[in-house]
């Protein structure tokens, strides 16, 4: 056989439009692949920061000449300046040069010496503790100005209230709360050991901020034992740990008198309380011991639905150290910070439980403090203030938070939940995927439910028992169903069937077990019907009349759908369902399956009826020879030998049920719930994503995760398509020798 390049009528021009063909598929089809892993690899790109370990990194070194006594630090919004607070006052610090810009005593300090202070995270409020028995409340202000040619920044001491709490002592412990709208709590311990929380409120009237008035409650007859430490939410909890390592709290009544509401104990550890801090959100307790144990305890509701909350343990996060002195937190999520006796701190996260690093130094800090907007850490230790750049943009990230069960604030057991949102900065954001995963499997589920039989039957039908002529406007016309635009489907589904079927919910599910029952009796009616009859009639009318009985069917059940309802669920199925725990929802799983099953019913019925049409005709004609039934013949020679395409076409549907957005995004409730109802809907990761996406912040924790969505659900559709193909390549191998 002469060579393909000598094969004669093959001109030079045919030659090279030959080549050319073949370069040009090569290199469009290695420009696709390239184009799908460059796709592959910026996703990837994007949601890998999520999972980087935190980053701390020492950026200045400010030597605090003249100062003792130090107490608390801090820093400005916009990290250009930082402070230290010392027993005459507060000493601010430019951070690029080192240089003390300001020393600033509080009003009202007098004589009196600082020996104790704590910051509300949210509006610069720091309480300030004398040696004379007062809290002094002050707010930190950094004002920025602009001149022709710079800008710049000036801190500002500003009172806001003063508690006399402690008379004739110092005070040595502190927690303090202002929640910004001129209330403030302070929760003090005396050098004596004298327990006294105060709560006071400035009155605002027509002509000014009015006059702040406090009230002092003595709460040292309810300890037997000194206080080692203390904390408050400033609005219901006052904390007291001990040193025989019990932790009292009590409960705040406005004015009244507080009352001892708790004792919390370690089951095995007795060591003192040596810090205490609620987190972030005022409802995760922080506990750290002189044995170095360190938990959370949140408030958490009792069995009954009307039992009180009590703190319960959370979580260890470390059971080693030499014990914690101080605890600080973030003012943007669950993040805090200890550090204790042996000297260094560590970075930890509440809700999540890990401890991101650890720095070890030899010197002891003084005072520990969060940046504003937490990328930065203050430690003031061995006569310096050490300014930290701390890059850990995504701390509640965890493949336990992602994938596990959590135990949030608020909730009573730990639960899978996606919930990015809320109504205030306290929100904690609940990133759980699993919702979404199992809202896209229980989606694909039903709507294949409904479209896999359809499909398949319908290939059955049309290509080994349609007469042709029919078949050629058939086929047509069901693919013509897979050009609709799913946000048709989807607003269809959501405006229109969605009320029809709630109104007429009992009818539709009527219709599963009529129509087939209805159909097998009419064709059982055929088959007796005397052979005289049938002669007469075309060559497969019973199609013809098949389409009136599948309507009857139809009309039956929906006509017979309000009986039942009345007679068998007391006249409503809402609340018949409601009565037995399930809820229905307007927009459910049946409406999506109905809705899905018109997108995926296309593809599956063109592939399958193509893998049908192509079994070759000697297979049919010489299993009619050998006396099978054309039903036989379909089911026992054409459909095992068809079996690779209908298993592909099935995969093909499967992955375009997975990938389906618009019609789950508008014909379900989107919900991200855990529950196998048909009766209620569910949220996807691909309508999750369309809906997440436009209010992600850039570069956000939100924004990275939808991302690792995105790329869960590719990883998830090259798994099955990649399953598919072989099992198509081993089926094909299978019944090729056939």
């Amino acid at each position: 056989m002469p060579a393909r390049n000598c094969l004669p009528g093959i001109t030079p021009t045919a030659r090279l439009l030959d080549h050319a063909g073949r370069w040009t598929i090569t290199i469009g089809g290695a420009g696709v692949i390239a184009a799908v892993l460059g796709i592959f690899v910026f996703v990837f790109g994007e949601a890998y920061p999520l999972f980087q370990p935190a980053a701390l990194t020492e950026t200045t070194e400010i030597p605090l000449t003249d100062l003792s006594g130090i107490v608390g630090t801090g820093s400005g919004p916009y990290l250009e300046i930082v402070y230290a607070i010392h027993d005459r006052g507060i000493s601010f610090y430019r951070v690029s040069d080192g240089a003390r810009i300001q020393d600033a005593v509080p009003e009202g300090l007098g004589d009196a010496r600082i020996t104790a202070a704590d910051a509300s995270v949210v509006g610069g409020y720091v309480g300030l503790g004398t040696s004379d028995g007062r809290v002094l409340g002050v707010q930190i202000n950094f004002d920025v100005s602009f001149t022709a040619d710079a800008r710049s920044v000036t801190p500002r001491l500003v009172a806001v209230d003063e508690h006399s709490i402690v008379a004739e002592d110092g005070i040595e412990l502190l927690s303090y709360r202002n929640d910004g709208e001129g209330r403030s709590v302070a929760f003090a311990v005396g050098e004596s050991g004298m327990l006294t929380f105060s709560t006071g409120a400035r009155r605002r009237s027509l002509v000014g901020s009015g006059r702040f008035r406090a009230h002092a409650y003595d709460l040292a007859n309810d300890l037997d034992r000194a206080a080692t430490s203390v904390a408050t939410d400033g609005r219901r909890y006052l904390v007291v740990g001990k040193q025989d390592g019990r932790v009292v709290t009590w409960k705040m009544d406005g004015r009244n008198q507080p009352t001892v509401d708790q004792t919390l104990r370690h089951p095995t550890d007795g060591s003192a309380v040596t810090a205490l801090r609620f987190l972030f959100g005022d409802a995760t307790l922080t506990i750290g011991r002189a044995s170095g144990n360190l938990q959370t305890w949140m408030p958490i509701r009792g069995p009954g639905p009307s039992s009180p909350f009590s703190f319960e343990p959370v979580r260890t996060i470390t059971a080693e150290g030499d014990g914690y002195t101080k605890i600080a937190i973030s003012g943007r999520d669950k993040q805090f910070a200890t550090s204790g006796r042996g000297g260094g701190f560590s970075l930890h996260h509440g809700t999540s439980g890990q401890t991101f690093l650890s720095h070890v130094d030899s010197l002891v800090p003084d005072a520990i403090a969060y940046s504003p907007k937490a990328n930065a850490f203050i430690a003031v230790a061995g006569g310096s203030l050490r300014l930290f750049d701390l890059d850990n943009p995504h701390p509640e990230i965890t493949l336990e938070t992602l994938f596990g069960e959590v135990l949030y604030e608020g909730y009573e057991e730990p639960e899978h939940v996606w919930q990015s949102s809320g109504g205030s900065d306290e929100f904690e954001p609940k990133l759980g995927l699993i919702p979404l995963i199992f809202g896209t499997a229980k989606g694909t589920v039903y709507a294949m439910l409904f479209a896999l039989p359809l499909a398949v039957l319908a290939a059955i039908y049309t290509s080994e028992f349609l007469r042709p002529e029919i078949r050629n406007y058939v086929k047509p016309t069901v693919e013509l169903m897979a050009s609709l635009p799913s946000v048709i489907l989807g607003f269809l589904a959501g405006l229109w069937l969605a009320p029809l079927l709630e109104e007429g919910v009992v009818g539709a599910l009527l219709l599963f077990p009529f129509i087939p029952a209805i159909v097998v009796s009419a064709s059982w009616i055929w088959r007796r019907l005397p052979r005289s009859i049938i002669t007469r009639l075309s060559e497969q009318a019973e199609i013809y009349y098949l389409i009136p009985i599948t309507l009857f069917a139809g009309w039956c059940a929906f006509a017979l759908g309000p009986l039942v309802e009345n007679t068998m669920m007391g006249g409503s199925f809402r609340d018949w369902l409601l009565a037995g725990g399930t809820r229905y929802d307007q927009r459910n799983c049946i409406v999506v399956g109905f809705a899905m099953g018109f997108a995926v019913v296309p593809i599956i019925y063109t592939i399958c009826e193509d893998a049908l049409s192509s079994v070759p005709g000697h297979l049919r004609a010489g299993s009619l020879a050998l006396g099978a039934t054309p039903w036989q013949t379909a089911t026992r020679v054409v459909l095992p030998t068809a079996s690779p395409g209908i298993f592909s076409a099935t995969m093909i549907g499967f992955g375009r049920a997975v990938g389906e957005t618009m019609i789950v995004l508008m014909a379900t409730g989107n919900t991200p719930i855990l529950d196998w109802s048909v009766f209620n809907g569910m949220r996807t990761m691909s309508a999750n994503i369309a809906v997440e996406i436009p209010e992600a912040p850039h570069e956000g924790t939100l924004y990275r995760v939808l991302f690792l969505t995105g790329l869960l659900l590719s990883m998830v559709t090259f798994v099955l398509n990649t399953v598919a193909e072989v099992v198509r390549q081993r089926l094909r191998d299978r019944y090729s020798r056939i």
